[in-house]
């Protein structure tokens, strides 16, 4: 595990200095504010943690509920809810002494029954749980007894200590789930250093601190996110001080806005990899010849060196650098030509069309990144529409089981956070994660591919689950149900005085440390 999480890019902590202004002996001191506005570029998707699956909605979960252990800004995996762990010598029961003292914000007592239920809904078949492959290794729970809880695999899994740092394995109160049931996710009760004070979809959600947290309190009374998918409306919000960090900046604003005295601006690696998922039931995309012309008759460099001004990477495999057991297995170059000919091959010599669906706001540049595909698969022959969505309609438009999905060719992205192969090979290309319930949205099948898959999360010895991987991401390369695009830049700005907000790669915001400079 040390191997896999030295390969990251050491997370970025702001913690400026603050700057002072003059002024007359006689004014009375300026009021320290107690609220922060956080523009991100889309409504978060639900407040059930264990219904999540996306970032913007990860982000705020994080501050309303806990998990049994968290990952610290250098990844190391620290306790949370867990005080200390041990395992079996075989790596299949895990031991967790809990920590005590813990109220939820409805009164509930935190203890090992409470995460027994947790861990029971999570495996719930008939609870809505769309990254239950971060779980789903638990064979059973136990009560050892009040504080003390053992987790039985069903086989040793070398990332399942790190899976429980997940946003989506958060702790939350069985009275509350029993209380609202289906409405649990309009009416979270976590143990977090916040609690939700109101959400308007599609305009704001308002988190306030929790006073009886069990940890160091926030400064910061009121947390408000707001939806914000227009750049240029979020860079006019900071600079106008209608909002005080956002996130996703325009590459191309980077250089003018780190010269604002009044900002502070950090542009730093992540982990998230963009990508254009093709429905591979769809007449023409079955066909993986006609998947990998696409790939062919995109230009990935130029998207990264124009549209993105450098703040990403063209990729050559489905995995990141950054991640363990990453392979180059060979990037598709821009070849227009090959293109065309695949195209022939397959029967569509004079192209199709079909259509392409994107959120906007949710990924870096992503509306003109989608304009710059539909004119390259037009150099090519290809037709194609594209229609926009608000992006948890979107996520419901693109979550429709294989008899019911509409899609053809749209835009996703996947930003671990854990950086394990696991993470990203298994819920995105076994053929027993389609959606409904998981996340190969394109419903890509590969025998072989799923037997590797399962060969590598259900073993601890690193070079077998590198060997099971490695040759995983050569089929799937082949196979092409993706276009492949680019690892993404994060680029976010704040106040030049709002210090203790942390960054991390995984495009996570830690809030509950900031504070306003005096």
């Amino acid at each position: 595990m040390k191997k896999w999480i030295a390969l990251l890019v050491v997370a970025v902590m702001f913690a400026a200095l603050a700057s002072g202004c003059g002024g007359g002996s006689s004014q009375k001191p300026a009021a320290v504010k107690d609220s922060i506005v956080v523009a991100q570029g889309t409504d978060i998707e639900d407040l059930d943690p264990h219904g999540i699956a996306s970032t913007p909605s990860a982000i705020v979960t994080e501050h309303i509920f806990d998990t049994l252990v968290t990952l610290d800004k250098d990844f190391k995996i620290v306790p949370r809810l867990a005080e200390s762990w041990q395992s079996s010598p075989d790596g299949k029961e895990w031991t967790f002494k809990l920590r005590k003292g813990v109220k939820f914000t409805d009164g509930t007592v935190f203890n090992a029954q409470v995460v027994k239920f947790n861990i029971e809904r999570l495996l719930d078949p008939k609870v809505k749980v769309l990254l239950r492959g971060y779980i789903d290794q638990v064979a059973k729970v136990e009560v050892v007894d009040e504080y003390t809880v053992k987790m039985i695999l069903k086989y040793p899994h070398a990332p399942f200590l790190a899976r429980l740092s997940s946003a989506s394995n958060a702790m939350l109160s069985p009275a509350a789930v029993a209380k609202y049931g289906a409405d649990i996710g309009r009416n979270p009760v976590g143990t977090g250093p916040y609690k939700v004070k109101e959400w308007v979809r599609g305009d704001k959600l308002v988190l306030e601190r929790n006073e009886e947290y069990w940890g160091a309190k926030p400064a910061i009374k009121t947390v408000v996110f707001k939806p914000v998918p227009d750049n240029n409306t979020r860079l006019a919000m900071l600079e106008a001080g209608d909002a005080d960090i956002i996130v996703r900046v325009p590459p191309v604003e980077y250089d003018r806005l780190s010269k604002n005295a009044n900002v502070k601006v950090v542009r730093s690696n992540s982990t998230r990899e963009i990508y254009m998922v093709m429905n591979v039931n769809n007449q023409y995309l079955k066909d993986p010849r006609v998947r990998q012309a696409l790939n062919y008759a995109v230009n990935k460099e130029e998207i990264v060196n124009g549209i993105l001004k450098g703040a990403g990477k063209a990729v050559d495999s489905p995995l990141l650098q950054e991640m363990f057991p990453y392979k180059k297995v060979g990037a598709y170059e821009f070849n227009p030509t090959k293109a065309k000919q695949l195209l022939a091959e397959a029967g569509y010599p004079n192209g199709f069309k079909l259509t392409i669906h994107h959120p906007v706001g949710r990924y870096l540049e992503d509306k003109r990144l989608v304009e710059a595909i539909q004119g390259y698969l037009k150099n090519v022959g290809i037709d194609a529409e594209l229609k926009t969505m608000e992006w948890a309609a979107y996520l419901t438009f693109v979550r429709k089981p294989a008899d019911q999905a509409e899609t053809q060719l749209f835009l996703m992205g996947w930003g671990p956070w854990i950086l394990d192969g696991d993470q990203m090979l298994y819920p995105l290309f076994v053929s027993g994660e389609f959606p409904p319930g998981g996340n190969n949205y394109g419903f890509y099948k590969n025998d072989e591919v799923d037997a590797l898959l399962k060969k590598g999360t259900s073993t601890t010895v690193e070079k077998d689950r590198a060997d099971a991987y490695g040759k995983a991401q050569e089929l799937i390369m082949k196979d092409a149900p993706w276009i492949f695009l680019h690892s993404e830049m994060q680029i976010v700005a704040m106040k030049k005085n709002l210090d203790g907000v942390v960054v991390l790669p995984i495009e996570q915001l830690r809030l509950a440390g900031a504070k306003w400079a005096q």
